[in-house]
């Protein structure tokens, strides 16, 4: 997780530990799933992971199936494991009945960008993000 915060440039906002990945995944409120991978010639080392959570569509009436991180080491980019990752995800969406299967990607990491659209994903240029954290969510609450 922390090679993906480096490469999308967002070390100054990682604050996961092992700790609280203990907690977010196997607490007694697990937070969202994750899958580890890992290769034949290094069993047991981490290559690349995918997480995920369920969201709702109010307008299809539906649970969806959201993506919230897909990462593969840039040593083992281009073996089909980020295509694998989605192939799995998108029969877990189906499988449990999901509206959707959706996920975001950085405007400026066109390589992901042209990899969803071969798989068949739209990218959707008129959806924005809206995010509040840190000091503007308290003073949202207050």
């Amino acid at each position: 997780m922390r090679e993906m915060a480096e490469f999308e440039k967002l070390t100054d906002i990682f604050k996961a530990t092992e700790e609280s990945l203990l907690a977010s995944f196997f607490g007694p409120r697990p937070s969202a799933n994750c899958l580890v991978a890992h290769t034949d010639d290094q069993p047991g080392v981490p290559v690349a992971y995918i997480m995920w959570f369920h969201n709702y569509s109010s307008f299809l009436d539906k649970r969806g199936l959201y993506l919230e991180d897909l990462y593969v080491q840039p040593a083992h980019r281009g073996r089909g494991l980020g295509k694998m990752a989605l192939k799995h995800l998108a029969r877990l969406a189906i499988e449990q009945g999901c509206g959707r299967f959706e996920w975001t990607v950085l405007d400026w990491n066109q390589n992901a960008i042209d990899f969803y659209k071969y798989l068949g994903a739209d990218v959707l240029p008129e959806w924005r993000i809206v995010r509040v954290t840190g000091q503007a969510l308290h003073r949202l609450a207050a």
